[in-house]
């Protein structure tokens, strides 16, 4: 993926919101929902995206799907504007 499609992908507040969820952990779909606050068709909609742009890799654990950040330049993008939005 072109460096430049990341800051699209990030721009959408969703996605960005469940990106920043997932920055230090792997979580299930349910707690990403509740933690963000969107419907899970919304959510599921926007974690299909990211797979399939293979930003995130989900697993299935039981009944549960599992999500985490594949692509590490993610992380460090998040963790940069966080830090900015802090001073």
């Amino acid at each position: 993926m072109k460096n430049s499609y990341l800051f699209k992908v990030l721009a959408d507040e969703t996605r960005y919101k469940i990106l920043k969820t997932l920055i230090d952990k792997e979580l299930c779909v349910c707690e990403i929902q509740r933690k963000i606050r969107k419907t899970q068709s919304n959510v599921s909609m926007h974690l299909t995206k990211l797979k399939k742009w293979k930003i995130i890799r989900c697993r299935k654990k039981g009944k549960f799907t599992l999500c985490s950040i594949r692509d590490r330049r993610i992380k460090k993008i998040i963790e940069f504007v966080e830090r900015g939005d802090k001073k």
